[in-house]
C-alpha cells in the first residue's frame, strides 16, 4: 500500500484519470514556448513491461448524477465523466497553467489582442463531422448569444470576434489584452461540441420558444381582424388604424408560420445537447437514466490514439459510473467488486489500505473548502465579526475530525500547489478569546445568530456540524439548512443567508475563482461584497500578459483578501481513492514528470482485459 501526501502524485490518483479528472500531455510543441521533453512518448516497457490489453466495462461511483451534459449549461454536477465526453483546445499542465496543445495544436500571439491558432487536423466529433475552424468560430459566438443560456458567456466578454483564416486556422481578436485567455481556452469555453449537433439544438430550442409563441400571435391576428368587422360605425381614421394593426398582426403570424416550417426542417431529428452530449473525446454516450447512473461505450475514431500510432486506446470499452451519494455505500461496493474505482471518505481509508484487492492512496486537489460570507448587509458587513468567525474555527482540528488529518490548510484562495499561490500568508490563527472580544466590540457580547445553507451531501453535513460546534463556544449560532443543489440557488442568488458552506472545485486559471467569488456579477457573487481593491486587481491579472507579473497581481489579490476577512477559507482537501488491483498502466514517475497530461495519453487497463 502506498500513501503520498501533498506535493506528490500517486499510483491511484493517476487512476482517477480514467475518470477524467486529470487531463493531457501535448503532441506538439507551442509556438514562443519551451519544447517539451520527448519523454512522455514512451509506450515500451519503461512505460510498463507488458502490453496493453483492450476489453471490460469500467465501474466507478460518483456522488451526483452527470446532470446536463453540455458544459456551458446548468448544472453540471460529474465534470469527471464530461471530460471523456468532450477535448479541449488547451490543457494544463502539473502546475495548473495552459502550456499544453491539444485539440489547438500551436498558437502564436502576433500582438497583445491578436492570436493565430492552428488546430488539428484529421479530428472528427461523434456525429462524424469534422472539427475545423468555422466549428470553432461558430460555437464560441454561440456561447456570447444571450439567448442560448450559456453560464461560460461572461468568461468570453474580452473576445471581439473569431476570425476563419483557413479550414484549420483561426485568428482571435481581443478587445483588450486578454491574459486570461489561454486558461479560458483550457476550461468550459474551449470543451469542443460539433457545431452540427450545436445547431440543431438551437433549432430545437427556438422551434418550442416559437411554438410557444404561436398561440398568442393567432390570437392577436383574429383578434384585431374581428375589431375591423366590428368597426363600421368607427371614423375613417380609426378603422385604417385597425384595418393596419390587423394586416401587421396577420404578417407577423405567417411570417412566424413559415418561421416555424423552417426550424421544424432544421430540428428534424434532432436531440437536445444537454441530454445527447457529441465532442470528440474518447468516450460517447451510450445510455443513461438520469439520478441513477451514465454508461460511456468507447470511441473507436478517437484521433489521438491513431495520431501516435496506438489505435486500441482507449482500451476500456465502456464506462459506467452508477450514482451512489453514500460514501459508505461506495466502499461496500468497492470491497464487493462491484465497483473498479471509487472515492471515498477519508476516514474510511484505514478499510481499504489493507485489503490485496485493492489499491488505495491519498493525493493533493486543487480544491477549496470555503465559507462564503454575505456582505451585502447583516452581521458579516462588519469586518469584526467576519474575524471572529475565522478566528473561532480550529483548521487543524478540522481536519483532523471531518478528514482524518487529509487536509492542507487554506490561507486564501489559490491552493498552495497552484503556480499564484502565495507563500507568505498563513491560515488564520485559531483564537477563540478574540474571537469574543471582536464579538463583544461589534454589538454582539450576548451572542449573535448566522442564517446560511451548505450541502445535504453526508460528508458536507459532518463538516457543517463540526463548524457550529466550534462557532457555539465563542458565541456564534450558525442556523445552517441542509440544501440540495438545485435547492440552494435560490438562497444564494437572492442573498439569503449571512454565511453559506462552499466546496470550489479545479482551481485552473486564476481569473476564473477570483472573478466567480469576488466580483460584483461574478457567478458566486450576486453583490454579496465590493471590495474595489481586490476587483482592480482582479481587472488587472484578467488583461496582464507577462506571467510573473500576473503571478505577482495574484498574490497582491490574496493578500488583500486575506487582510479584509473577505471570507473563510478552511483547507484544500486530499482525493482519497479504493480502485480495483486488477488496473494495470499506472507509471507514477511518468506522472510525477508529466502532470496531470501523462494520463490521458496513457489510458490505463484491466489486467486480464475483462471484468
Amino acid at each position: 500500500m502506498r500513501q503520498i501526501k501533498s506535493g506528490k502524485s500517486s499510483p491511484l490518483l493517476a487512476m482517477l484519470t480514467v475518470l477524467g479528472l486529470l487531463i493531457f500531455l501535448p503532441m506538439t510543441p507551442v509556438s514562443g514556448q519551451e519544447e517539451n521533453k520527448p519523454g512522455w512518448l514512451e509506450w515500451g516497457e519503461k512505460y510498463w513491461p507488458t502490453k496493453p490489453v483492450r476489453g471490460g466495462i469500467f465501474q466507478a461511483a460518483a456522488p451526483y448524477y452527470i446532470g446536463v451534459m453540455n458544459p456551458n449549461h446548468f448544472p453540471v454536477m460529474d465534470w469527471v465523466t464530461i471530460s471523456h465526453l468532450y477535448d479541449k483546445l488547451i490543457i494544463h499542465d502539473a502546475r495548473y497553467k495552459p502550456t499544453i496543445p491539444w485539440l489547438a495544436e500551436s498558437w502564436t500571439y502576433l500582438d497583445d489582442r491578436t492570436m493565430l491558432m492552428k488546430l488539428r487536423k484529421g479530428v472528427r466529433f461523434h456525429d462524424g463531422s469534422e472539427f475545423n475552424a468555422a466549428g470553432l468560430k461558430y460555437q464560441m459566438e454561440w456561447i456570447l448569444d444571450k439567448n442560448n443560456g450559456a453560464w461560460s458567456r461572461t468568461w468570453l466578454e474580452p473576445l471581439e470576434a473569431v476570425e476563419v483564416v483557413d479550414p484549420h486556422t483561426v485568428k482571435w481578436h481581443f478587445k483588450r489584452p486578454w491574459g486570461a485567455f489561454l486558461g479560458t481556452m483550457a476550461s468550459v469555453p474551449g470543451y469542443m461540441i460539433s457545431p452540427k449537433a450545436l445547431k440543431a439544438d438551437w433549432a430545437l430550442s427556438e422551434l418550442q420558444r416559437l411554438k410557444r409563441r404561436m398561440g398568442s400571435l393567432k390570437r392577436k391576428a383574429e383578434e384585431t381582424r374581428e375589431q375591423v368587422e366590428k368597426s363600421s360605425d368607427k371614423d375613417e381614421a380609426e378603422k385604417g388604424r385597425l384595418e393596419q394593426e390587423a394586416r401587421e398582426a396577420a404578417l407577423t403570424a405567417s411570417e412566424a408560420e413559415s418561421r416555424l416550417q423552417e426550424l421544424e426542417k432544421l430540428a428534424e431529428g434532432a436531440k437536445p445537447l444537454d441530454a445527447y452530449p457529441v465532442g470528440t473525446g474518447p468516450y460517447m454516450l451510450e445510455k443513461n437514466s438520469p439520478g441513477n447512473y451514465v454508461q460511456l461505450t468507447r470511441n473507436p475514431d478517437w484521433w489521438f490514439g491513431k495520431s501516435v500510432g496506438m489505435p486500441e486506446m482507449p482500451y476500456y470499452d465502456g464506462l459506467k459510473v452508477a450514482v451512489i451519494p453514500d460514501p459508505s455505500v461506495r466502499l461496500a461496493g468497492l470491497k464487493a467488486g462491484q465497483l473498479d474505482l471509487a472515492i471515498i471518505n477519508p476516514t474510511q481509508y484505514k478499510l481499504v489500505e489493507n485489503d490485496p484487492k485493492l489499491k488505495g492512496a491519498i493525493g493533493p486537489l486543487n480544491w477549496l473548502v470555503w465559507l462564503m460570507l454575505n456582505q451585502n448587509g447583516g452581521p458579516c458587513k462588519d469586518i469584526r465579526v467576519r474575524k471572529a468567525i475565522s478566528h473561532a474555527i480550529d483548521r487543524k482540528a478540522l481536519i483532523m475530525g471531518t478528514q482524518n488529518g487529509l487536509g492542507r490548510e487554506a490561507s486564501c484562495i489559490f491552493p498552495d500547489s497552484h503556480w499564484t499561490h502565495n507563500p507568505d500568508l498563513q491560515p488564520i490563527a485559531y483564537d477563540p478569546e478574540l474571537s469574543k472580544r471582536l464579538l463583544a466590540e461589534a454589538g454582539y457580547a450576548g451572542g449573535l445568530t448566522l442564517r446560511g445553507f451548505t450541502s445535504n451531501e453526508p460528508v458536507s453535513q459532518a463538516f457543517a456540524k463540526a463548524v457550529m460546534a466550534m462557532l457555539e463556544k465563542v458565541g456564534i449560532k450558525w442556523d445552517c439548512k441542509l440544501l440540495g443543489i438545485a435547492a440552494m440557488a435560490e438562497p444564494f442568488t437572492k442573498r439569503d443567508y449571512d454565511m453559506a458552506g462552499g466546496l470550489y472545485q479545479w482551481i485552473f486559471e486564476p481569473d476564473h475563482i477570483a472573478t466567480a467569488l469576488y466580483m460584483p456579477d461574478g457567478v458566486l457573487n450576486y453583490e454579496r461584497n465590493h471590495n474595489e481593491k481586490a476587483m482592480e486587481l482582479i481587472r488587472r491579472g484578467r488583461e496582464e500578459m507577462n506571467e510573473d507579473r500576473r503571478r505577482a497581481i495574484y498574490q497582491e489579490l490574496e493578500r488583500v483578501l486575506y487582510e479584509n476577512y473577505e471570507d473563510v477559507w478552511l483547507w484544500y482537501p486530499m482525493m482519497v481513492t479504493g480502485a480495483n488491483a486488477r488496473i494495470e498502466g499506472v507509471n507514477v514517475d511518468m506522472l510525477k514528470a508529466y502532470g496531470e497530461g501523462y494520463v490521458r495519453s496513457h489510458p490505463t487497463w484491466f489486467k486480464d482485459g475483462s471484468r
